[in-house]
């Protein structure tokens, strides 16, 4: 039985992404680039770090959003000392991540699924040791025009995003927004 999202009972959201500044405009930060959207409305809309934890945190709101101060295939540490920090389950918890099997300007939410491949996803799951938590799938797939063979994720993820391709991530984010937490700011 599938379950029905319920953004009350999100207690932490977590953005993933390669914490250098080198990969920051890339499809591989979508998550991070989500989590930076969430928090521009806050009064102070900066992360913070938090003593000596993996992770920097904007606590503004009543739900915490962190990013992991790890490199995306190490995210999992970071994931499992913020749930415990904040004294979260993993049903409590939303990851957001690029999903490059999605097409751009779209998007899914999943609680209970594998990794799909996904290095920073399967670190989360592998720490936790669990895959209950809800996975907010942020669709990069650019279509391949005049390609006879689709692109591997690993070919694109990490290039840096057009203006246009940051226009329709940004348009995505403004719909997640809307749709998914349309009490976020208040």
């Amino acid at each position: 039985m599938e379950q029905k999202f319920n953004p009350n009972t999100i207690q932490l959201i977590v953005g993933l992404g390669n914490s250098d500044d080198y990969y920051r405009e890339t499809f591989h930060n979508a998550g991070m680039l989500l989590a930076d959207f969430l928090v521009t409305k806050e009064k102070n809309p900066r992360f913070k770090k938090i003593s000596s934890k993996h992770f920097v945190v904007n606590k503004e709101r009543n739900v915490p959003v962190i990013k992991p101060s790890t490199f995306m295939n190490e995210s999992g540490n970071a994931v499992r000392e913020a749930l415990s920090y904040f004294k979260v389950r993993p049903e409590q918890l939303l990851i957001c991540h690029d999903d490059s099997d999605l097409p751009l300007g779209t998007f899914k939410l999943d609680i209970g699924r594998g990794s799909a491949g996904h290095k920073g996803v399967a670190s989360v799951i592998q720490s936790l040791g669990t895959s209950d938590f809800w996975r907010m799938r942020i669709g990069v797939r650019v279509p391949d025009k005049d390609i006879v063979k689709r692109k591997k994720a690993e070919e694109f993820v990490l290039s840096p995003l057009s203006q246009n391709e940051h226009g329709t991530l940004h348009k995505t984010f403004h719909t997640i927004e809307k749709e998914i937490f349309p009490d976020l700011h208040q």
